[in-house]
């Protein structure tokens, strides 16, 4: 399993599976790679080592509770192992809400045009033939990593533009990623309702992950920690009730929408929109 860790840039991750692969993790304090014997999954890891932060398993069963483990931005997976194989693999991770999102890379010596088509059913992102080449296989993974980016940035403008449209945009692989940024917005609304403080903890729990697989799934798929994802939600629910309601006061909708202080509603809403709440009300208000 590899996760990129640059100080510029979010953490990501690459995971590598495959039978006889040596397990070694990479220190997420120290980043400094482990020392290991000369093994095929260095071969694997020497390829990422200068971009990524490389967590390695012996085989799909470890592998799979790796990607729990740590959520990794990114699986490359060898097809043939015993026990859990790579299909398999792809299956259990695609079924799994915690860790659906992540690209898979299949590598293996058969590549038939049938075991192709059974990999991309099963979950698939790429396939590569055993040899291949080091920059195409880094070439596969930078591209499913942009892909992941393009996506986050069509999230981001969907909580912004508010617009149903755009979800027609949106890959049939990532209709799950919409799904759960669904239920975790529904969990959001639900506190704020029953007026209570909206708490990372408390939806961690509701949606059964821990507060880090919560982290790193909200991180992966909007580019927000989950403290700036909420204030995103009850931003947009505030745009809502100002859309639905112009009698309703200013300091009703800061209240209703988790702010108990008003200038920190106004700073937060013009962050997201680029004018005030009374700006908005004015502008929807002469178009009319």
């Amino acid at each position: 399993m590899v996760s990129r860790r640059l100080c510029s840039a979010p953490v990501s991750g690459l995971c590598l599976c495959a039978d006889g692969y040596g397990c070694g993790e990479q220190d997420a304090e120290t980043h400094s790679c482990p020392s290991a014997a000369e093994r095929r999954d260095e071969r694997f890891g020497s390829f990422f080592a200068d971009r990524y932060a490389v967590s390695y398993a012996a085989n799909g069963k470890k592998g799979m509770e790796k990607a729990l483990e740590l959520v990794p931005d990114l699986i490359i997976t060898d097809l043939m192992m015993p026990g859990m194989d790579g299909l398999e693999v792809c299956r259990q991770v695609r079924e799994n809400e915690i860790v659906n999102h992540i690209p898979i890379i299949v590598v293996t010596a058969k590549i038939t045009e049938e075991e192709r088509i059974r990999g991309l059913e099963a979950g698939a992102d790429a396939y590569l033939s055993k040899p291949f080449n080091a920059d195409e296989l880094r070439t596969r993974v930078e591209k499913l990593l942009d892909g992941r980016r393009l996506l986050r940035e069509k999230f981001a403008q969907m909580m912004t533009t508010h617009q149903d449209d755009e979800k027609e945009a949106i890959p049939q692989r990532s209709a799950a990623d919409l799904r759960f940024l669904a239920k975790v917005s529904d969990v959001i609304y639900l506190q704020l309702n029953r007026g209570k403080e909206v708490e990372v903890s408390q939806i961690a729990s509701a949606i059964c992950m821990s507060g880090r697989q919560f982290y790193r799934k909200i991180n992966a798929l909007t580019n927000d920690t989950p403290t700036v994802y909420i204030q995103r939600v009850k931003i947009k629910k505030a745009k809502s009730l100002l859309d639905g309601d112009a009698q309703m006061s200013f300091g009703e909708i800061a209240d209703r929408c988790g702010f108990n202080d008003y200038s920190n509603f106004v700073r937060t809403f013009k962050n997201a929109y680029g004018v005030t709440p009374t700006e908005y009300r004015r502008g929807n208000a002469a178009n009319v």
